[in-house]
């Protein structure tokens, strides 16, 4: 590996069997000839960035599980000549569309890591959201994952839905705790207008009660031993090592439609056009960022993480000082008991990292 090449390789594989009720991104339903042309575009803008072995790889979507044997099989195969390297290797899977064969080629081709698409255990928030699965496909499908030797395993969980009760939502984190896995990762439910939701008009619950989830997640993850290393992830001792170099603030590549780069100062937006993106017209928009746009991302992405940003760091990436830079928000944001230096490193306190939007602000205002 180069050591100015970008460490992380993200792949949108845009296909779902069913369009859940929330979902606005870039994803279509599962189609062959779509699937077919769009390996044979990927397979063309993988090339765009030649040689690079990535440490971190991430298949998202989309649903990639969706794809049949034969498609994964060349997803793999067009990215493993990038993979040579890899520490980590994941690859989102839904509880409907997982198999034992499709389970042991994600192992045979060096998948280590798996992030399961839970969303609820609770059936009636399963087909409320169009999910696809029954909450008895999920034991199931752990228990194949682990059968080849994955145990490196993540659930996504979806709070905040409308009518959602505490209990029903105490009852949700119970039921991933007994999965025995070591992260998870909290969404709450936002009304996107582009997703089905948004037509329907679907009010959103009350910030109060969504407060209130989140609160409860927090205390109960903790008894159970995962410490809170992100606003929305969980883990016990296997943080993911993919999402840190988003944190981080590292380049990372971004390929399929509607993914996105961070490349040599540049944002690299693909188009989300399946079509466009099927005849190689990859690239929607390419954004020069300034040095004060990529300061103030660079801190808008670290304080994120519980660990804070190295002012070494900073200081090495941009050639200035954090607290120099920043001085303004530095004193009203630790005046105010939101964020302290400690130990060299810029953090949000308990409190600062609950309001962190407002955090963000005072910081975005000082260049």
């Amino acid at each position: 590996m180069r050591i100015n090449d970008p460490k992380a390789l993200y792949v949108h594989v845009p296909f779902c069997d069913v369009i859940c009720a929330y979902c606005d991104f870039t994803r279509v339903v599962t189609h062959p000839k779509l699937i077919e042309d769009y390996l044979y575009a990927l397979h063309e803008e993988i090339k765009l960035y030649p040689d690079i072995q990535y440490e971190t790889i991430y298949l998202g979507g989309g649903t990639p599980s969706a794809l049949d044997m034969d498609q994964l099989q060349t997803l793999f195969e067009i990215i493993k000549p990038h993979s040579k390297s890899v520490k980590e290797y994941t690859i989102e899977v839904n509880p409907e569309s997982l198999t034992v064969d499709k389970a042991q080629l994600f192992v045979d081709y060096g998948v280590n890591r798996i992030s399961f698409g839970v969303q609820s255990f609770n059936q009636d928030e399963l087909d409320f959201m169009h999910r696809g699965h029954t909450t008895n496909m999920i034991k199931r499908g752990i228990d194949w994952l682990r059968n080849v030797g994955i145990t490196n395993i993540s659930i996504d969980l979806i709070y905040a839905l409308p009518n959602q009760t505490l209990d029903k939502w105490a009852y949700n984190l119970g039921q991933a705790l007994l999965l025995d896995i070591d992260h998870i990762s909290l969404y709450a439910l936002t009304i996107e207008e582009n997703a089905e939701f948004g037509r329907m008009k679907i009010k959103p619950i009350a910030s109060e009660i969504e407060e209130d989830m989140y609160e409860l997640a927090i205390e109960t993850l903790a008894k159970a031993g995962f410490h809170r290393y992100e606003i929305s992830n969980f883990t016990k001792s296997k943080p993911s090592q993919h999402n840190l170099h988003y944190w981080h603030y590292d380049d990372y590549i971004g390929l399929g439609p509607g993914a996105v780069s961070l490349y040599r100062g540049k944002r690299i937006e693909n188009t989300k056009n399946l079509l466009y993106y099927s005849q190689f017209k990859f690239h929607g928009e390419i954004i020069e960022l300034s040095k004060d746009d990529q300061m103030f991302e660079f801190i808008m992405m670290g304080l994120r993480v519980r660990e804070g940003i190295e002012l070494k760091r900073f200081e090495k990436r941009f050639n200035q000082s954090l607290l120099d830079v920043y001085a303004s928000a530095m004193k009203s944001e630790t005046n105010k008991g939101l964020i302290e230096v400690v130990d060299g490193t810029v953090r949000c306190t308990e409190r600062g990292y609950g309001l962190l939007h407002d955090v963000l602000l005072a910081f975005m205002e000082t260049v």
